[in-house]
């Protein structure tokens, strides 16, 4: 798995420069525009050149955190992995983890937990996703991290939004 990539998009502002983070990629931002859930997040400052970015310089946008969960919480349950691990559980949670994550077997620290669907009898319940309100987007180990399906499946909503082809 690849990680994300993300995307720096400097704006000038009448406060001066800003810094967004996106994972649209710059050539169809800068043709239509960010659409607000586009937008992982701003930078307090903007970049030194070579710096890197860093959770105290981060700071997410709702719009964006809400945007991911309601792609997770209607993408998991089509995902043929996740029918399947809902399947061999019975009962329980099934847990949508960050992939940055160091210890995906073991112990998995509380930020590296993206939200869980309720599963009986083998079946996802309906409408029990929770997401978890603290995961970071931006930890220590970088970015977020999707399995290869959930993230076509962001980038696909993302990349709709800022081309003006959705409905929202």
């Amino acid at each position: 798995m690849a990680e994300t990539q993300i995307f720096v998009c400097t704006v000038e502002t009448p406060g001066g420069p800003k810094d967004y983070i996106t994972l649209v990629e710059p050539k169809l931002a800068f043709a239509h525009g960010l659409a607000p859930e586009a937008v992982v997040g701003v930078l307090s400052r903007p970049l030194e050149s070579g710096e890197v970015i860093t959770p105290d310089l981060f700071a997410r946008n709702r719009q964006f955190v809400d945007f991911l969960h309601e792609v997770i919480e209607r993408e998991a349950l089509q995902q043929p992995g996740f029918q399947a691990e809902a399947q061999r559980l019975s009962n329980g949670w099934v847990y949508i983890i960050d992939q940055r994550t160091s210890t995906p077997g073991g112990p998995v620290p509380p930020e590296d937990i993206l939200g869980g669907f309720e599963v009986k009898d083998g079946t996802v319940v309906a409408g029990s996703y929770q997401a978890n309100p603290r995961h970071q987007i931006l930890s220590a180990r970088g970015f977020f991290r999707l399995d290869d399906e959930l993230l076509a499946c962001l980038l696909r909503e993302m990349r709709k939004r800022c081309s003006g082809k959705h409905p929202g």
